[in-house]
């Protein structure tokens, strides 16, 4: 008895609808869902406009060598700097890792141009003369005192690279001279001369303990850039 009740209810909600309906059951209605999705994609919207707003848009982004770090007018003030002798100490306080991967990049280049991949070795000598030249250097200053601290790992890789650049001219000068002449040996004296004066000058300007350590400073830049010669005429 109650099934046949059900299924009589059941038959007059259908002979209900087909009457009302127009041709067939209402399939849509635009009910609490169709609120409910309206308001959730007009908050998504409005999210994304205030993200947009906190971000920004790509107009105002930072060009890519500035987010890189960087700063080719920094770079080119240091390399006048150093060309010309007049080590401004303005343009050795914020050191940058830019200018000296450049100029590993043309000593590499110069080498290939006579056909000697040569820059993995600069690279790691680089990496590894630094690393022993910061040793021997806090070794002489002292860890206790705080302006042995401006004298880090990175300053020193960032000096030595800097120094670096009377090497590079002599690669490329050493393209058009024969190879273990005479005219290339003397210029290959006076670069590593140039460089090994320039970078003990920048160290004992970075690192005040080292006053009056010119000549000790000055020996292990030495070694450092004769093996960088070395390269360049063998």
């Amino acid at each position: 008895m109650a099934e046949w009740h059900v299924s009589s209810q059941y038959q007059q909600q259908r002979h209900t609808a087909a009457q009302g309906g127009g041709g067939g059951p209402e399939w849509y209605s635009a009910g609490p869902s169709a609120q409910y999705g309206a308001s959730s994609y007009g908050g998504y919207e409005m999210s994304a406009a205030q993200s947009g707003a906190a971000y920004g848009s790509f107009e105002d982004e930072a060009p890519l060598l500035e987010e890189l770090g960087i700063d080719i007018p920094a770079i080119l003030s240091r390399t006048r700097s150093i060309l010309t002798f007049r080590l401004a100490g303005h343009d050795m306080d914020h050191l940058d890792m830019g200018g000296p991967l450049i100029f590993m990049a043309l000593l590499g280049a110069a080498h290939l141009l006579v056909g000697k991949m040569h820059f993995g070795y600069i690279l790691g000598w680089m990496v590894v003369g630094s690393m022993l030249l910061w040793f021997v250097l806090n070794s002489i200053t002292g860890s206790d005192d705080p302006d042995a601290k401006s004298l880090d790992l990175y300053s020193c890789t960032c000096l030595l690279g800097y120094a670096l650049l009377p090497l590079v001219g002599h690669a490329l000068l050493a393209l058009a001279l024969p190879r273990r002449s005479t005219p290339s040996l003397a210029l290959a004296a006076g670069a590593v001369l140039w460089a090994s004066q320039t970078a003990a000058r920048l160290f004992v300007r970075r690192s005040p303990p080292l006053d009056g350590q010119h000549s000790v400073v000055l020996y292990p830049c030495l070694l450092m850039y004769s093996s960088f010669a070395l390269l360049s005429l063998y």
